[in-house]
């Protein structure tokens, strides 16, 4: 449920972007209709404002105009400089603000995912934790119940260990009584 209300929130935030991102370019391609008309008034074509420019009338009147082509090239020049320059200026200040409302709109969104990734990660602690102690729990039982077994194996070997000690003793002396009665016989 949460999910579709997300999407449709973004899907609205998308329209309205687009909506401004569309009133932005019509209020540009007004601005460029203007100048395009003031351009080829500078040139020498006869348009009057408000109504439609027909381009290939207003070519043969800059054609009839200019006398050379270089005066021509040099008209054009002239007439879009201050045109070329502003375009310029103008595609770098929307690209870098561009960049900038991406990276704040990226920001906000890492900020916003923030208390997300917290409740979730609370939430796996919560459903783990029990788990975890659990484990533990029964890692001591484990522990206990090994500690047990061992001192039971202690307890039920240490007769027999004693014996075997005292065993091994007797026959290390024994061994060693023999290897002098060798010796002495050999006469070392």
């Amino acid at each position: 449920m949460s999910v579709q209300k997300t999407l449709n929130n973004q899907l609205e935030q998308a329209k309205s972007a687009q909506a401004k991102i569309q009133s932005v370019m019509n209020s540009q391609f007004d601005k460029a209709g203007l100048e395009v008309r003031k351009i080829l008034k500078d040139m020498g074509a006869n348009v009057v404002d408000n109504e439609p420019v027909k381009i290939k009338d207003a070519l043969f009147e800059i054609k009839q105009n200019t006398s050379s082509v270089r005066q021509l090239v040099n008209n054009i020049d002239i007439a879009t400089y201050d045109v070329r320059n502003r375009v310029s200026w103008n595609a770098h200040m929307l690209s870098a603000l561009a960049e900038l409302k991406a990276v704040k709109a990226v920001e906000q969104a890492v900020e916003n995912t923030k208390p997300k990734l917290a409740a979730c990660k609370g939430q796996v602690e919560s459903t783990v934790s029990p788990y975890i102690e659990q484990a533990n729990g029964y890692t001591q039982k484990v522990l206990e119940q090994v500690n047990g077994y061992r001192s039971q194996v202690e307890t039920a070997v240490a007769p027999y260990r004693e014996k075997v000690n005292s065993q091994l003793e007797l026959l290390t002396a024994q061994a060693s009584s023999l290897k002098e009665q060798v010796n002495s016989k050999l006469g070392r």
